[in-house]
């Protein structure tokens, strides 16, 4: 994991960007949404959250949903967002595909059961 990670970080461009952002509305809504799923027993994160707004970014703005593979840049039609699990030995990324197609409920499904998964050492290589 160590070496595939450092041979990203040196083979693929980079690029960062930083910058603040008032979560309090975000966090009302969170805590309104999980006050009325409740009895479904769906809990929205504030990662689910931020799933949801990577995926909405990236089909906003498709330029940067893309891979350079060498020699040409690939571009991808649908938002599929990495989530990082932590399991016994290490750490893995199952994705959530098509995210920007699915509601936060949705996602908050999705997370937890690949995040379950992953630590149970059940998920599906692909």
């Amino acid at each position: 994991m160590a070496r595939r990670l450092t041979e990203s970080k040196q083979t693929i461009p980079h690029y960062y960007v930083s910058s603040s952002i008032e979560m309090g509305a975000t966090n009302e809504l969170r805590n309104e949404l999980n006050k009325r799923e409740k009895e479904n027993g769906v809990k929205i994160s504030i990662n689910d959250i931020i799933v949801k707004a990577m995926a909405l970014a990236l089909r906003d703005y498709p330029d940067v949903n893309v891979q350079w593979n060498g020699t040409s840049i690939r571009r991808f039609k649908y938002s599929d967002i990495s989530v990082a699990v932590a399991i016994e030995g290490g750490l893995i990324t199952p994705i959530v595909f098509r995210a920007e197609t699915l509601g936060l409920l949705d996602i908050a499904r999705r997370t937890k059961d690949i995040a379950k998964r992953a630590k149970e050492g059940k998920l599906d290589p692909n």
